[in-house]
């Protein structure tokens, strides 16, 4: 039996442990999720579309077969005067019937826009992988955010629980004085109204708890119970704007587009060749033929008017200056961000601290005024006064936090800072 019990509780200790959920816990399940996953395929499919390009220079060899009917005897290749001997009674190569079959061979020796494609899709390929990184810790800031706001939210609830608890005492204590006749029943009546009113905050605290709660779920996968603990580890280290790393990329895709689109002019130059073999009946003999055909040559076309390039070059250009014009949208709203968060955070320190301090205020003055109205020396009003007080102070202080880790979350989608190494 002592063995059960000793199993039974080891099972127990390992299974709580099991279920607790920390924040890297969550930040990992949002890693994890479908929507961070379909960004990772967008970050290969940008790779392979590199690869693909790079491909476009490689020698492309096929194999090819046709059959070919003619209604006058057809040569089964050009053939020389002297290749057969008419009058001694040689097949011609010609046949109504020809099959030919073989190998042929594509080499690019010399095509500008390929290459111009080429490091376009590689500029492609670093903004995928900066836009899959920003997708990853934005997909992190949420759930700190959000979990931040759980904690907020539980936070006040079990501070309103207190405040709801402290005026339960004081209504027992005036229950039994308006029994007594030494109270009037309308102070009673305040007291239930404030309690009433705390019931109800706390009503609309537990749906916002819940919405939140649906949020993180939705993020990674997780059904909270409670808000999971967490402290800063590490430091937002201010950087480049990744936001902006991003757009340069796009920027630099733009200008090689033109450069790509430029290049249609340009003289391309490959190589080509092919194998044939040729089979059919002699129109004179009706006996079986064959002949090879074997080709190879170099091949340059210069484009000389073509008005459709200039129109895509005009439409590049367009899109470039689009792009650039972007950017320096994006560096103006960005460098505005970065110096209000800055701003905030001194502030906010001051409010938490201020507010902490506040706290430990009210709750003394609480302490006084609770002893001065059960003696008689302080009116209800001036004591539900205190009350409020109290709670106001305790939701400033938790109020302070929550935006902290809100300003701290920002800042680590600015920078693309990893917040598995920031929060633990």
């Amino acid at each position: 039996m002592k063995h059960f019990i000793l199993i039974l509780a080891l099972c127990l200790f390992w299974g709580g442990q099991s279920w607790a959920v920390g924040i890297t816990d969550l930040l990992n399940a949002a890693a994890r999720q479908p929507g961070m996953e379909v960004s990772n395929l967008t970050a290969k499919e940008s790779d392979l579309q590199q690869q693909s390009a790079t491909a476009e220079l490689f020698p492309k060899i096929a194999l090819f077969g046709r059959g070919e009917l003619f209604n006058s005897p057809t040569n089964l290749r050009p053939m020389p005067p002297t290749e057969v001997n008419i009058a001694g009674g040689d097949s011609i190569p010609f046949s109504k019937w020809i099959i030919r079959y073989g190998l042929t061979l594509q080499v690019p020796v010399y095509v500008q826009k390929i290459y111009d494609l080429r490091q376009k899709t590689r500029i492609l390929h670093e903004k995928a992988k900066i836009e899959n990184r920003i997708d990853l810790v934005s997909r992190q800031a949420a759930v700190i955010s959000l979990n931040s706001s759980y904690q907020y939210l539980r936070s006040l609830d079990q501070a309103i629980a207190g405040r709801m608890a402290s005026l339960e005492k004081t209504r027992t204590d005036i229950t039994l004085k308006v029994k007594n006749g030494r109270t009037p029943e309308s102070e009673l009546l305040k007291i239930n109204t404030s309690i009433n009113d705390l019931a109800q905050q706390k009503n609309v605290l537990t749906a916002r708890q819940l919405d939140v709660v649906r949020d993180i779920k939705k993020l990674t996968g997780i059904d909270l119970t409670d808000p999971v603990p967490m402290a800063l580890a590490g430091k937002i280290v201010s950087g480049p704007f990744i936001a902006m790393q991003a757009q340069e990329k796009q920027v630099q895709a733009a200008m090689k587009e033109v450069s790509r689109r430029r290049a249609a002019r340009y003289p391309a130059l490959s190589l080509y060749g092919s194998l044939s073999g040729n089979e059919g009946e002699a129109y004179n003999t009706d006996s079986h033929i064959y002949r090879s055909y074997n080709t190879a040559g170099i091949v340059m076309t210069v484009p000389l008017f073509d008005q459709t390039i200039t129109k895509d070059v005009e439409i590049a250009k367009v899109e470039w200056e689009k792009s650039r014009k972007k950017l320096a949208e994006i560096r103006i709203e960005l460098n505005a961000l970065s110096d209000d968060l800055n701003a905030q955070l001194p502030v906010i320190d001051q409010s938490i601290k201020l507010a902490k301090q506040s706290v430990e205020d009210n709750k003394t003055l609480l302490v006084i005024a609770r002893v001065a109205f059960e003696s008689g020396r302080m009116t209800t009003e001036d004591y539900l006064r205190y009350e409020s007080q109290k709670l106001a102070a305790d939701a400033a202080f938790f109020q302070g936090e929550q935006q902290r880790w809100q300003v701290l979350a920002q800042q680590a989608v600015l920078y693309g800072t990893d917040l598995k190494g920031v929060v633990k």
